[in-house]
Order: C-alpha cells, then structure tokens, then sequence
C-alpha cells in the first residue's frame, strides 16, 4: 500500500522574516519573494518535506513554522 505524503499548513511570520530568501535556496517550489520582499508560500506541496523543513531550519529569523495540516502537529525544525 502506498502512502501519500502528509499535507502541510506552512506559514511565514511577516512580522519576522527579513526577506532574505534563504528559503527559496532551499524551497524555491513552495516560498517566492512578495511584493515587500517578504517570503510567502505559493504552493505547500512545491518540494518535498525535508527540504521544506530545511527551508524552516535554515530561516534566519525562524520566521517559517510547518505543521501537518490534518493534526496541526507542527514538524521539528
């Protein structure tokens, strides 16, 4: 039996993110820079899940959080 994989909620902290991009080195199929340079998500399934959690790891200003969309368990970054 295949398993499909988990849908996750990933949510960027405007408040936090300095718009540095690092996530989108790791990520570039789910983060994009918005119009004032703030990262936001444009497609939660882009990339596959431990490059989204690297994204979330390597975030500067631990602006990204993942979490399982089902539960709302968030993922260790």
């Amino acid at each position: 039996m295949k398993h499909s994989p988990p849908r996750l909620h990933i949510e960027v902290d405007h408040d936090r993110c300095a718009g540095n991009a690092m996530c989108l080195d790791f990520a570039p199929g789910v983060f994009v820079l918005g119009p004032r340079r703030r990262a936001e998500v444009v497609d939660p399934e882009g990339d596959a899940l431990e490059d989204i959690l690297v994204a979330a790891e390597n975030c500067p200003t631990a602006a990204i959080t993942v979490s399982d969309a089902a539960t709302g368990e968030p993922y260790e970054v």
